[in-house]
């Protein structure tokens, strides 16, 4: 087993980060404002007391053993986990107050949001919770890399270093004018859209997400209008000129008239959504306390919101 000591610092991990994002002893030195000799006996230490060779180096260039890149993950998430708290103790002794990061996927965002106002009105003279929106791949980036504490967004395969809780499932459904002929169905199958027009979201999971169901019933996303947010895919549907497919939590507050939404059937396609955070000690009570009110909120949220 590797013992680290005192030799190991957040200036070896610097270092690593930085010459494996240049690929360039000379940028990378130039960049963190070292010399070369410096910097080369850094990444020697680092190699040194892991045991292992971080870089694969020749004449002209240097690139990432397969070792490297998994020691680099774990280095990158400990320097934005590090700055997160420097600068985290620094606006808390100014404010008192202590900042907690939440992301959402955009489609929960709503939700997370009346969950986040119901805790700063107990706890804003201690708190101060600053949130994100991002497709859910960037999510579980910025959850795994230290950039956020904890995350509403959709369950990935591997959960094996995350705590999550499961809140509910969204599906998807289908979002149509009330002149056309499916606004009356309480429910559409989706061999019921063949020669439509259908609009869906150009970024995100959605199109991975629903592609399997398209295939099978012959049907394609619109390449005449492409779209990557909510509003603007209800202005195409509103038009006339496509019919749109989109998760139910995009729909759950819609409140206009002239759009009829109805769920996907034959298959319905579910998406889990859940709570997530490193499965690792938390950087404070606070986040700690956070996580476990927006836990219990968010899963009671569809009864009071």
């Amino acid at each position: 087993m590797i013992k680290l000591n005192q030799k190991v610092t957040l200036r070896h991990l610097q270092a690593l980060a930085t010459l494996a994002s240049t690929n360039s002893f000379s940028r990378a030195a130039d960049e963190l404002a070292v010399t070369q000799p410096a910097l080369s006996a850094s990444i020697k230490q680092l190699e040194n007391q892991l045991g292992i060779r971080l870089f694969d180096r020749t004449t002209h260039q240097i690139s990432l053993t397969a070792q490297g890149a998994v020691v680099l993950e774990y280095a990158r998430h400990l320097l934005n986990t590090a700055a997160n708290t420097f600068g985290d103790i620094e606006h808390a002794i100014g404010t008192g107050r202590h900042r907690i990061r939440i992301g959402a996927i955009p489609s929960a965002v709503t939700l997370t949001a009346a969950v986040i106002a119901r805790y700063n009105r107990a706890h804003a003279e201690h708190v101060e919770i600053l949130l994100q929106d991002m497709p859910n791949d960037a999510l579980l980036a910025a959850l795994h890399s230290g950039k956020l504490d904890f995350c509403v967004g959709i369950k990935p395969t591997d959960v094996t270093a995350l705590d999550t809780v499961a809140l509910f499932e969204d599906e998807l459904v289908l979002i149509v004018p009330r002149s056309h002929p499916l606004a009356g169905a309480k429910e559409v199958q989706w061999r019921q859209m063949t020669g439509e027009e259908i609009v869906m979201f150009t970024q995100g999971s959605i199109w991975e997400f629903a592609s399997a169901a398209m295939m099978q019933h012959g049907l394609a996303a619109s390449r005449r209008y492409q779209v990557v947010h909510s509003e603007s895919l209800y202005g195409v549907v509103r038009a006339g000129i496509a019919i749109g497919v989109m998760p139910s939590l995009y729909t759950s507050y819609l409140r206009d008239d002239s759009l009829h939404v109805a769920p996907l059937r034959q298959p319905t396609l579910k998406r889990k959504v859940v709570l997530m955070r490193r499965n690792e000690v938390s950087r404070s009570e606070w986040t700690d306390h956070c996580f476990k009110e927006m836990r219990n909120d968010l899963k009671e949220a569809n009864h009071w919101f």
